[in-house]
């Protein structure tokens, strides 16, 4: 990271904010002059990728001490920096800035860092401003996890992100899990030749609930279970002795692994039809540039397998049951549920599949619900249903949310307010539930109006 430019701005920054007697309205002037400023000293900073957080860190130094703002808490994935409330205004709401700095592209978080850094400098008079950066990986959260919650607790907070179309998200979906159970026991096989089939995904940590992407990783679970319907559905005749998968918490599986005993006569076309799904998944995985380990095997001979009924009931979900986006708006292209595999287990002959669900509200997680128990019905398996609340909300009627929905107009439902996808907004309130805030996403072009929106609400001489 090339840090001369930098510095040089960052003391440009200092001796302009060190003048004084300035108007709301020359401030106004002058904070778009910061933002350029801050955009250049930015690119020049983040030209390589990937980056290190601690490069990002080093940089914001810098800058915060050119600009004579304090860093409150510093760690190895996470950065808070405060301006503090001018003199007469240490009553006034105080406002975080949350963004996110992705590390596997630096020069990618520009937009979001430089609106968040200008946004800090604040009008000319202002209550405690503050701005925390948490590091991402890919789909990873990781620094938002790190930050205490006493530096996450304010009156107002906003979290920035870069958007295709400018919008305000005022609250996260409703989530729940759907489980489907059937009873068993083990029995020995008619077959001898037992095959091991695993497929094992290079990232740990993607979002199921991100359908923005041009193409995303194929669940493990997915993959097994549809090759395996598929192998029943054409006559193969096998036992299934065990299928399991390996999650991260919240994201999709990276790991499955099924081990059949396959009937002699059919052990040939069943090897046939496994290198065509492994030539399905090798193309997906070519458009995505990525490694993948997608094998079968020969092993040994399991002591038992499945019964028959709890066999056919697996085979059974796995054909029928909806995940992926489960209902949308054809016109506005809104997706009001989603769901996936999120997990899969036999153990001691029994059968257990879990779906996460995610919805925009209550009646579309109700309605996909009631297609689980229908299918479950069908299936022959237990079914029962884990419902949460909404994963994040904010008071509706607040200064907060009525100023910004105000000049930053929504299109579409109200259910285009929520998003599906995975947000530091959801780990913020588990640690503190009554946070208010909302989700700022704004367009490249938008950049110098999202300024002025935020700084307008944070001056206090201005009506909310």
């Amino acid at each position: 990271m090339k840090r001369l430019l930098p510095f040089i701005m960052c003391l440009i920054f200092a001796v302009s904010i060190s003048l004084s007697g300035c108007s709301e309205m020359d401030r106004g002037g002058e904070l778009r002059e910061f933002l350029s400023l801050n955009e250049d000293s930015f690119s020049e900073a983040f030209t390589e990728e990937p980056c290190s957080f601690s490069d990002f860190n080093s940089y914001m130094e810098n800058w915060a001490k050119a600009s004579s703002i304090d860093i409150v808490y510093e760690g190895e994935h996470s950065l808070v920096l405060k301006n503090k409330a001018t003199s007469g205004y240490d009553d006034e709401p105080s406002c975080l800035l949350l963004c996110s700095f992705n590390t596997e592209s630096g020069s990618t978080n520009k937009r979001v860092i430089t609106t968040a850094q200008t946004s800090l400098l604040g009008p000319v008079e202002h209550g405690d401003i503050l701005m925390a950066v948490s590091e991402t990986v890919g789909d990873q959260l990781v620094g938002i996890k790190e930050i205490p919650k006493k530096y996450l607790s304010c009156d107002n907070l906003i979290n920035l992100s870069k958007s295709s179309s400018n919008n305000i998200l005022t609250s996260g979906p409703v989530a729940a899990v759907s489980t489907f159970h059937r009873s068993g026991k083990q029995t020995k096989s008619d077959y001898a030749q037992a095959f091991e089939i695993k497929l094992s995904m290079p990232a740990e940590y993607t979002d199921p609930f991100d359908f923005g992407k041009s193409s995303n990783y194929p669940n493990p679970i997915n993959v097994i279970g549809g090759f395996l319907a598929s192998g029943k559905s054409s006559g193969r005749l096998f036992d299934i002795a065990s299928f399991e998968s390996k999650a991260n918490e919240g994201y999709t599986p990276y790991y499955a692994s099924a081990v059949v005993v396959v009937d002699s006569n059919h052990i040939e076309s069943f090897q046939s039809r496994f290198e065509k799904s492994f030539e399905s998944i090798q193309e997906k995985f070519e458009d995505l540039e990525s490694e993948f380990e997608y094998t079968m095997e020969e092993t040994d001979m399991p002591d038992k397998v499945l019964s028959e009924d709890v066999a056919t009931g697996l085979i059974s979900l796995m054909y029928t049951l909806n995940t992926g986006v489960c209902e949308q708006d054809e016109e506005s292209g809104v997706i009001y549920s989603a769901s996936y595999l999120k997990s899969v287990k036999t153990k001691k002959g029994d059968l257990d599949i879990a779906v996460g669900i995610r919805a925009r509200g209550e009646s579309y997680l109700d309605s996909l619900s009631a297609e689980y128990e229908t299918t479950a019905g069908l299936c022959s398996t237990k079914y029962d249903f884990n419902k949460g609340g909404r994963l994040w909300n904010s008071d509706q009627s607040s200064d907060l949310i009525t100023y910004f929905t105000g000049c930053v107009p929504q299109t579409g439902p109200v259910e285009s307010a929520v998003s599906l996808k995975s947000t530091e907004n959801d780990f913020i309130a588990e640690k503190l539930p009554k946070q208010n805030m909302i989700i700022y996403g704004f367009e490249k072009g938008d950049r110098k109006t999202v300024l002025e929106n935020i700084t307008n609400f944070l001056d206090p001489s201005i009506q909310k």
